[in-house]
């Protein structure tokens, strides 16, 4: 079993540990990267499923048991309010998360966007890599940017991912590191050639959206986010201001 065949079990038993193969699970403990991204996953899914056990209306789990001993030719129009109800509480529990706001401009929500679905497993990295150089190679045959340069120690995290998206129409980067043990923060690199409201060269503009912290700044033709769900201090530290 590899890392990747590992990775596929464990999300599919987050919150069903016990089925999952003893090699998965072994592996999970001498990994420290999957064992991190499960620690986070794992998290997640425990808090969706709080969501939705408080919005799932009250003797849906009874209903579908109910009628699916009925006879098959009777009507199964029942099964659609079932549905949509149980279809909105999935919907009320990721909102419950989802910190992109209309406040924001539209590079950097959408930026953010990207960066949480990669943050809550959704949206699956293109590449592993602990070396910022290889990263940085992965990113140019991708054709996707790379930093210049970055401020402060943000460059000297360990990486640990990255991945090409799109923002406002145009090729973007996310760049994962690990800012604190178990915790990672996420860097969007955007060409910023013709995007508005972009924050000011090289000083950092802060802002929370539920439970993440986020900097963004530019430096010449790039504009950066970098977003974490570690607390504000940890963030502006990398930035020499705490």
């Amino acid at each position: 079993m590899n890392r990747e065949e590992a990775r596929l079990e464990l999300d599919a038993t987050t919150l069903r540990p016990q089925d999952a193969s003893p090699e998965a699970r072994a592996m999970a403990e001498s990994d420290l990267e999957l064992g991190a991204w499960l620690k986070k996953r794992t998290a997640f899914d425990e808090q969706v499923a709080e969501a939705l056990a408080a919005s799932i209306p009250a003797g849906l789990r009874e209903s579908i048991l109910q009628n699916a001993k009925r006879p098959a030719k009777r009507s199964f129009r029942w099964v659609l309010p079932m549905l949509a109800a149980a279809a909105a509480a999935v919907v009320v529990g990721w909102t419950m998360l989802w910190p992109v706001n209309s406040s924001m401009p539209g590079w950097q929500a959408e930026s953010l966007a990207a960066v949480t679905k990669v943050e809550y497993g959704v949206s699956r990295v293109d590449h592993l890599s602990r070396d910022i150089e290889a990263i940085k190679r992965m990113l140019v045959a991708d054709q996707s940017p790379t930093p210049v340069r970055l401020p402060g120690t943000v460059g000297t995290m360990p990486v640990l991912a990255c991945k090409r998206i799109r923002v406002a129409g145009r090729p973007a980067s996310i760049i994962c590191f690990e800012i604190e043990p178990g915790t990672e923060a996420h860097l969007v690199v955007v060409d910023n050639t013709g995007l508005s409201d972009l924050p000011p060269q090289l000083q950092p503009q802060f802002r929370t959206s539920k439970n993440w912290n986020m900097a963004s700044w530019s430096d010449g033709s790039q504009t950066f986010l970098l977003a974490t769900t570690a607390d504000e201090a940890a963030l502006k530290k990398l930035f020499g201001l705490v």
